[in-house]
């Protein structure tokens, strides 16, 4: 449809005149009776490309087709010109099963629904979707209603959309437009809300669209079967574009030039921008909104921040004639697009800690944070943090991070070309300071600016301009050279100098081009570093996420591994209770030694994981690779997961026992699937070539870990790994630009993480046990197909019989969530410690 304009508007006008029945080349579909059977039949001929002029609109072959139906009635007319008898219209209904029996007219019409759901077009068939909306008197009568629903559930759309007033209407467009780019959209990541399904858990998912660059994040419920419902609970992205832009929305940024604690404040214009006042928006952020995208000053500072509000006024489908500025159309929501922020939902305590942790008792605290109510943070490229209601979907409140300061007027430019900004996944832990346990959010923006900010989330009752002093805390990196743009989530943990840190490696193209350890002081945002002193300027390094480690079990850390855009993965030594004594733990000042370095042209994006050897020591398993910049598509150096064998001293390539995928094969559950050698030790099923390649005892005596290299080209691993059970998981991604790819492919593979051997794990005939049954060729299977690149997976366990079963929700770029059914652990939960008080 062309953009709303005064001559497009006349043309419009002159085809929709007074309704006749003569040659007067009005827009309508007909002037006597409803042929929607006709009608229907004339779209199948449109998309089937067999209209003599009217070339189909289908372009590709992966495309979704989608027809909006509205009529004022029940169809009456035949194909051949005819009307139906009132016999043959007549819908039947049966009290006694409350169904209904539909006529010849409504059946016919049914038929051409479910035609349009396998519409060839040059060798293939395509699924064309049919929405309806029913107008007029149709909306007030039992049998139409019940007959367009009909027309809607078989045409994929669930039911129809009753259309009785002009709002009505809008809104029935409006929602159509917003499902439309919701079933296209691509996807973030999920989170869960619990970890089993019989305790009301709900999937929470993070969605975009690359036509218009808007956002979504949709609750799904999940059924008996811990299916994700097909159907949202709520879309965020509408919640918040009805929250009036002024009165209705909480959106908080930072002053940069206040002090520690007074550093909130509305995100609204000053009353002077020429001098704004304490409690009001930076000078350095009045100045960068004053400047338009190509940075020449225009004083329209005022207009984008409203519009970054979200006020509509001034978009070019409401202003198009309007005098300068016109901004930039966001006729889906307000809401920017998710693309790397993975949702954080905080339903309560965040951590598992002792009361003699601190001088306040964690449990009383712990008691209260239970009784609020749970929270979804997100961040997205609309310059905000966004802290939604996890019931409602309403947003509680927004956070503009100072970072971003000067990306805010592309945002709100015509036309708009995408950027990153508040891109990176919120980290929300329980911390202790200044008397009191508080809950802490640390954020890092990925791509969208270096540096972190933090915000305490304690008390949803501040969440208002009027408390923004109250939450926000600090942030970091404006002008320090050692920090880049930070992709990993941070951890928030207890020091051995008693205070409470996040950890964080400080990311990619910081100025000095080091890769360097970062911990913040929660309360002050204080800055302590240990640089491993690799990287340069020139050849930028930057560290990764982190892996924390408290070595004696009693929740304070002194043991940090991350990997770097090197390929070496890190050990840091926090042991010493001053942070004058945190270093490498490897090597000497100025000779600093990683615990690995990876194979050449190897890098380490992805969080490690960790857990204790059997013979001593912790196993770090990681993949590497790297998605960060448009040249990282390309297929580059063969990649690999490892699994390292911390136990005193650096490792070599050569100190690894090799494991290889082999092949594939096709399960019962038509998905495929990959199997692998199980080279340490016999295996119990067929063998495959390089088992046994070395018995158990020689690899603990000779070998420190394992690698299994990844097969497909381009292949890579750049989500984190998930150590559950005895094994490893992990998410590998296989970029592609090829149309219809969603992005590339990708595997979720799982492996023994001490020996990296295949296992019994992956349910290949979904029957819900894990059993030899599920053997494929007479083997067990490694690894399993996606289809789509896949985000790291949320891990929720079984209940009830398939209480031994774990399920890996896995959010994919095809904006499906696919859930794999592994062997989980089948034992009750129960204590696993305790602690003598007196």
């Amino acid at each position: 449809v062309a953009a709303d304009a005064v001559p497009h508007y006349n043309n419009l006008m002159a085809l929709l005149a007074s309704e006749t029945n003569g040659g007067t080349g009005e827009l309508k579909n007909a002037a006597v009776f409803t042929p929607l059977a006709g009608t229907l039949g004339t779209v199948k001929d449109y998309f089937g490309n067999a209209i003599g002029g009217k070339p189909t609109p289908i372009s590709q072959t992966c495309q979704r087709n989608f027809v909006l139906l509205a009529t004022d009635g029940n169809p009456t007319g035949k194909t051949n010109g005819d009307m139906y008898t009132l016999a043959e219209m007549a819908n039947i209904y049966n009290p006694l099963t409350s169904t209904w029996s539909f006529g010849t007219a409504s059946n016919d019409v049914f038929t051409r629904v479910t035609a349009l759901r396998t519409t060839a077009y040059g060798g293939r068939n395509y699924d064309v979707q049919t929405y309806v909306v029913g107008l007029g008197d149709s909306v007030a009568n039992a049998s139409s209603v019940a007959a367009l629903n009909q027309m809607a559930f078989l045409g994929g759309t669930d039911q129809a959309f009753l259309a009785s007033d002009q709002a009505a209407l809008s809104d029935a467009f409006r929602t159509i437009a917003v499902d439309i780019i919701s079933r296209t959209a691509a996807a973030s990541s999920v989170s869960l809300n619990s970890g089993s399904w019989n305790t009301g858990a709900k999937v929470y998912q993070g969605r975009f669209s690359s036509s218009d660059w808007s956002g979504q994040l949709l609750s799904f419920p999940l059924g008996n079967s811990g299916q994700p419902s097909n159907a949202a609970d709520w879309d965020a992205a509408q919640r918040v574009s009805n929250q009036h832009w002024s009165t209705g929305r909480q959106i908080l940024t930072y002053k940069a030039s206040a002090g520690l604690g007074a550093r909130g404040v509305p995100f609204r214009w000053p009353a002077n921008a020429g001098a704004p006042g304490a409690g009001e928006i930076d000078p350095g952020l009045v100045t960068a909104l004053n400047k338009n995208a190509a940075g020449t000053v225009d004083n329209f500072g005022v207009q984008r921040l409203e519009f970054l509000r979200g006020n509509a006024d001034r978009e070019e489908r409401n202003c198009a004639g309007c005098a300068a500025p016109v901004l930039r159309s966001r006729a889906t929501s307000v809401l920017g697009d998710i693309v790397n922020s993975a949702p954080m939902y905080v339903g309560g305590a965040t951590g598992d800690f002792r009361d003699t942790m601190e001088s306040g008792r964690y449990s009383t605290y712990a008691t209260a944070r239970g009784a609020q109510s749970p929270v979804i943070y997100v961040g997205a490229n609309d310059g905000m943090l966004h802290a939604f209601s996890a019931g409602t979907g309403s947003e509680l409140f927004a956070y503009v991070p100072w970072a971003v300061r000067n990306r805010l007027s592309n945002l709100t430019n015509n036309p708009y070309t995408h950027q990153y900004t508040v891109d990176g996944s919120p980290s929300v832990g329980d911390v202790y300071y200044g008397g009191a346990w508080r809950s802490v959010l640390v954020s890092g923006m990925n791509a969208g600016a270096p540096g972190l900010f933090a915000l305490d989330v304690s008390t949803p009752a501040n969440f208002t301009e009027a408390n923004a002093s109250q939450v926000v805390r600090w942030e970091i990196g404006d002008g320090d050279a050692d920090v880049g743009y930070i992709f990993g989530r941070p951890l928030l943990v207890k020091m051995r100098d008693g205070r409470w840190r996040a950890i964080v490696g400080n990311g990619y193209n910081s100025a000095n081009g080091h890769a360097v350890l970062l911990m913040v002081d929660v309360e002050t945002g204080a800055v302590s570093k240990i640089d491993t002193g690799v990287g340069t300027a020139g050849t930028p390094n930057g560290l990764s996420a982190v892996a924390v480690v408290s070595s004696t079990d009693n929740g304070v850390a002194d043991t940090v591994y991350a990997g770097d855009l090197y390929g070496n993965l890190w050990k840091f030594d926090l042991s010493a209770t001053n942070a004058a004594g945190w270093k490498v733990a490897y090597g000497n000042a100025g000779a600093w030694l990683p615990l690995f370095s990876a194979a050449n042209g190897q890098a380490i994006t992805a969080r490690p994981d960790v857990t204790r050897f059997p013979k001593g020591g912790y196993l770090v398993a990681v993949g590497s690779g790297r998605y960060v910049d448009i040249t990282d598509n390309a297929a580059g150096s063969t990649q690999a997961i490892y699994g390292i064998w911390d136990n005193g001293a650096p490792v070599t390539l050569a100190n690894l026992q090799t494991q290889t995928i082999v092949s594939t094969a096709v399960g019962g559950s038509g998905s495929t699937y990959r199997l692998s050698t199980h080279a340490v030790g016999p295996a119990t099923d067929a063998v495959i070539a390089g088992d046994n390649a070395v018995s158990l005892s020689d690899y603990y005596s000779l070998k420190k870990g394992w690698k299994l290299s990844l097969p497909s080209s381009g292949e890579r691993v750049v989500t984190e790994a998930a150590i559950r059970n005895g094994r490893v998981v992990i998410s590998s991604l296989i970029p592609s630009t090829v149309v219809c790819s969603y992005g590339g492919d990708g595997w979720i593979i799982d492996v023994d993480v001490v020996t990296g051997n295949r296992t019994a794990a992956l349910d290949t005939n979904n029957d819900g046990v894990i059993n030899n049954a599920d053997y494929l060729n007479g083997s067990m299977v490694s690894g399993v197909q996606v289809g789509a690149v896949p985000a790291a997976a949320t891990i929720m366990r079984g209940s009830g019989a398939q209480r031994a079963l774990e399920f890996k929700m896995i959010n994919t770029s095809s904006g499906t969530i696919v859930r794999v059914p592994e062997a989980g652990n089948p034992v009750n939960s129960r204590r696993s410690a305790w602690e003598q008080l007196r």
